[in-house]
């Protein structure tokens, strides 16, 4: 099966977002640009108020040891999503594998046969992108990599392998984003078919993860091998289960809690047995479900005594959890006796919400990015500059004032369109090199620049962008220069002229307060007079833009007269 474009997620995700914090869209979105936007100004290029970018739609798979869920769903450019659709397939994926720790042949097949299933549906349904992580069947399987490779070799689509770590944290999110959770500590638990996940949390923060090898469907396959089961065989359960919780145990310590919220299927299978034996439906909803320890306790002990042929005649029970409930019920029994819970409160949010939420935390920089800047070039610089922790004021106001000079200067350097572009992007990094160190940070700025990873530039304007971060201050260029030396010849020529018009401009600002409000070029026949605008007092910025002034006198040709705007003409001992 083929694919295109980048429906099915890779590993190159943005990172850049605390995961889990607030909403936002997704990264697939784009917005073209008019033909001539190099002419315009960086500062009305920027709009004022950031454009609602389309919703985009995203999808979500989980390869679980009992079953196989996806949900899509449509991303609004505020970080909320709406449901489109799910799906499940309990393909039992870690069935008659957890002795060997091997995957049959018959469920790779049926789960292959699942994930085909689904990503013919994502299609159909326009999801932009999807992404599918696997945990602890194949993550624990010797030939676990065998199927993530027969995923990517037969259907285009990444497997992502979560490690323990990860499952919970994802688990974690989902169930924060559902539940009203406080400042206080609360018991969370997500029964899978293979492991056990034990969160202690709030709403700010999860304190405690801990996973453990105690799944329905993995301690079935141990344990529940005679029907009913003896006795016997349910306290060998029940010593494997507190053996297994005793180090989560051990993590929390003596706290109790009033509450254990629940995901999965199989307390919500629980859910729904609870329901019939109230006298309610399943319609009537399980989203914001209660049960007390003594309801779990009591369908525990009909379980137990129960028949597997008795067991699938109970209301409520899905044929395939029919093996998996009982050990189920059993572990989530001992966590409550283990903290004191007196109440499971249903959470109708797990691992795939989970995976959701984190890519709307992860991508919210990048969808505000493409709104706020459309074209990629800006976008790309933008983004290199914050990466850098730039002083945004100060090179928004040296951009302005570099493209100001150049704007009234045309008639004297010829350059083009292009090259006032490439300098306004020099102004917003000039000063990049901040990051690194202040001891020679023009040189800093130079290797940042070029090994940045702008996006939608040629190697030489790249290179001229450093260059001109290289020389906004200190010296010249210089033959000898490395950077100045890896500049196209042709290129050269224009760095100097555009050089020396950021240096005024960056000079101009040199307290950062954005003193100077503007300045006026006046092209007379032996002198160029700059004269600048300001209501407050610029005698520092003169006084520097004055010391700069040999740059532009040098590559122009011209003499250069700075005045404040006020005076009208310069008093005769400032450049002397």
């Amino acid at each position: 099966m083929s694919n295109s474009g980048d429906y099915f997620e890779s590993d190159d995700q943005p990172n850049d977002a605390e995961a889990g914090d607030g909403h936002d869209g997704s990264s697939s979105v784009g917005v073209s640009t008019q033909d001539g936007a190099a002419d315009e100004s960086f500062l009305q290029r920027r709009p004022s108020v950031v454009r609602r970018p389309p919703p985009t739609k995203f999808g979500a798979i989980d390869v679980g040891t009992n079953s196989i869920h996806m949900v899509m769903v449509e991303i609004s450019p505020e970080g909320d999503f709406r449901i489109l659709g799910r799906d499940r397939e309990m393909v039992q994926l870690g069935k008659g594998g957890f002795e060997a720790h091997l995957l049959t042949q018959d469920a790779m097949d049926a789960g292959i046969a699942a994930l085909t299933r689904f990503s013919k549906m994502a299609q159909l349904k326009g999801i932009g992108r999807l992404r599918a992580v696997a945990t602890s069947a194949v993550r624990e399987a010797h030939n676990g990599g065998d199927f993530v490779e027969r995923v990517r070799h037969e259907l285009g689509m990444e497997l992502h392998v979560l490690s323990v770590e990860e499952e919970a944290r994802l688990i974690y999110l989902a169930i924060r984003h559902a539940v009203n959770l406080g400042e206080e500590d609360d018991l969370m638990c997500d029964i899978g078919g293979g492991s056990v996940e034990v969160i202690v949390g709030n709403a700010r923060r999860a304190a405690v993860s801990y996973s453990a090898k105690l799944g329905g469907l993995r301690l079935s396959e141990l344990f529940v091998k005679e029907d009913p089961l003896p006795i016997g065989r349910l306290k060998q359960m029940r010593r494997h289960i507190q053996a297994g919780l005793a180090p989560v145990e051990q993590m929390v310590g003596p706290r109790r809690f009033e509450r254990c919220i629940c995901t999965s299927g199989s307390f919500e299978c629980l859910s729904r047995i609870c329901l019939h034996r109230r006298g309610a439906t399943a319609n009537d909803g399980t989203n914001q479900f209660w049960m007390t320890r003594a309801e779990l306790k009591a369908i525990l002990s009909d379980l137990s005594g129960m028949t597997r042929e008795q067991r699938l005649r109970l209301p409520g029970m899905v044929v395939k959890r029919v093996d998996s409930l009982l050990p189920a019920a059993t572990t989530l029994l001992t966590i409550g006796r283990m903290f004191g819970v007196e109440r499971y409160q249903y959470c109708d949010m797990a691992l795939r919400e989970g995976i959701i939420i984190d890519h709307i935390a992860r991508s919210r920089a990048h969808l505000l990015a493409r709104a706020t800047w459309p074209d990629p070039r800006t976008r790309s610089v933008i983004q290199l500059a914050e990466r850098c922790g730039y002083h945004r004021a100060h090179a928004e106001q040296v951009q302005r004032l570099a493209l100001s000079l150049f704007d009234q200067t045309a008639v004297l350097h010829g350059l083009d369109a292009r090259h006032r572009e490439l300098l306004g992007y020099g102004c917003l990094l000039h000063d990049v090199g901040y990051l690194i160190g202040h001891s020679g940070h023009h040189k800093h700025s130079y290797y940042l620049i070029r090994n940045g990873g702008l996006q939608g530039f040629s190697e030489d304007e790249i290179e001229l962008i450093a260059n001109l971060a290289r020389y906004h201050r200190k010296g010249r260029p210089k033959k000898s220069d490395y950077s100045y030396s890896h500049l196209d010849r042709s290129s050269r020529e224009p760095l100097r002229k555009l050089m020396a018009l950021l240096r005024l401009a960056n000079a101009m600002d040199r307290t950062h307060y954005s003193v100077v409000q503007s300045v006026d070029c006046q092209l007379l026949e032996d002198h160029v007079e700059v004269q600048v605008h300001s209501e407050r007092d610029s005698e520092l910025e003169l006084w520097t833009a004055r010391r700069e002034k040999a740059h532009f006198e040098r590559e122009y040709g011209m003499e250069m007269k700075i005045v404040p705007a006020a005076a009208g003409k310069e008093t005769s001992h400032v450049d002397e």
